[in-house]
């Protein structure tokens, strides 16, 4: 109990003194700031992307490359001399999402502050971001193998379907023979 007075004590004498104001103040402020950090784990947080809901996304973007692909093959495997024929694409990038968007600007002195806060209304479940555009997927390059792919003039046949079918240069574009 002697210990506990003691250290109490040197507190009292410690803010007390006119020389230690600043020293004092700046002890006060940091245990204000550890109390603001403690009670900050109190606040509820905005929502975050649930991992459930990236992996329904990410699920949702297979699916799509999946059809996609199946498409091509049925289409190279209908080119004269192409016959059985597997497709792979490979992306650049997924699927984005615009969103209609307020945006505001600020000058003060010495700077500009821009905020752009995405517009919500009222939809059929609940509220929803007002929709503007999607842009498609980004293709990297696409593999066919296929029985015919040795033959000169059935790759190109392929190559050049493919280039005008996805909007991709050639470079992008391997065919190679089915073992």
């Amino acid at each position: 109990m002697d210990s506990y007075k003691i250290i109490i004590d040197k507190f009292k004498n410690f803010f007390d003194r006119k020389q230690n104001k600043i020293p004092a103040f700046i002890m006060i402020l940091g245990c204000i700031g550890l109390l603001l950090v403690f009670l900050s784990e109190f606040i509820p947080k905005e929502k975050q992307i649930s991992k459930e809901s990236f992996s329904a996304d990410f699920t949702e973007f297979n699916e799509k490359e999946n059809i996609l692909e199946d498409r091509l093959e049925n289409i190279i495997s209908k080119i004269n001399g192409a016959g059985k024929t597997e497709v792979m694409l490979t992306f650049a990038s997924s699927e984005e999402y615009f969103y209609a968007e307020n945006h505001t600007e600020e000058k003060d002195e010495n700077e500009l502050k821009t905020e752009n806060e995405i517009i919500i209304i009222e939809g059929e479940n609940g509220e929803e971001p007002v929709f503007l555009t999607k842009k498609e997927a980004k293709i990297r390059g696409v593999l066919v193998i296929c029985e015919g792919g040795k033959n000169a003039l059935v790759r190109e046949k392929i190559i050049e379907a493919l280039c005008a079918l996805l909007d991709i240069p050639s470079n992008r574009v391997s065919v190679a023979e089915m073992a």
